[in-house]
């Protein structure tokens, strides 16, 4: 208790510190305007149009930290093809007319390959390192070994022995894992990729954009070929 008087500005620190660190993270929800032609499917509201034999379908699938994520379908029911790009998907705020692109999977992914590229370069040029440091130990204890008596070739042995084991249980360090949620996976599997549509085709997928938090009315605007579909949504941030 005494400690407790004493020190007052500490405690009071202490508290503010572990209240912080337990703050629940923001809740968010996505309705589609009640004006949009909306069905239903699996607790998911599905915003459907329809115009010059192209017809999309788009919902809100989930959130993370940083981004917001809408799942697409887009199908082709003209006589020529239509081109998809993703990295054309925005998303606007209708009450400031701020924008956000969406996040493009091929350059994700290019980024990837890059850092891959260059890890697995760090990690053999650090082998080659490695491997020159052995020879030049092999050659110091084969030099002792000429020039020493019996009970220095032991120790020498030993030694070499030992930086042997050493090197051979060297491992290249792992893989760095991907700095944002969804995995690598996600961008090269399940994300809306460049595609280009013929007649009678549809394709799918989920579409990344940075989140907005403090707008309250947002549209989604896709362009397909020559048009561009809106979709609106209500969105409502629950803090806990």
């Amino acid at each position: 208790m005494k400690n407790w008087i004493q020190f007052p500005s500490l405690s009071i620190c202490i508290v503010i510190l572990l209240s912080s660190c337990f703050t629940p993270r923001s809740i968010i929800r996505m309705d589609a305007k009640e004006a949009e032609n909306v069905k239903w499917s699996y607790g998911k509201e599905l915003t459907i149009q329809q115009m010059d034999s192209l017809q999309t379908q788009i919902y809100f699938d989930t959130y993370n930290k940083s981004d917001l994520v809408f799942d697409v379908e887009v199908t082709n029911y003209r006589s020529e093809p239509v081109l998809l790009s993703p990295e054309k998907i925005y998303l606007k705020c209708a009450e400031s007319e701020f924008i956000h692109p969406s996040i493009d999977p091929e350059k994700i992914l290019l980024k990837e390959e890059i850092d891959i590229s260059r890890r697995e370069a760090a990690a053999k040029n650090t082998a080659v390192i490695v491997g020159v440091a052995t020879v030049a130990t092999v050659v110091a204890v084969a030099v002792a070994d000429k020039g020493g008596n019996g009970s220095n070739n032991d120790n020498n042995s030993n030694n070499f022995y030992s930086n042997n084991i050493i090197i051979s249980n060297y491992v290249a360090p792992p893989l760095a894992a991907p700095v944002m949620p969804p995995s690598l996976d996600f961008w090269a599997n399940y994300s809306l990729r460049k595609t280009t549509l013929d007649q009678n085709y549809k394709v799918g997928g989920k579409v990344v954009i940075p989140r907005m938090d403090s707008c309250p009315n947002l549209e989604v605007y896709m362009p397909v070929g020559d048009e561009i579909f809106k979709a609106g949504f209500i969105q409502t941030v629950i803090q806990p």
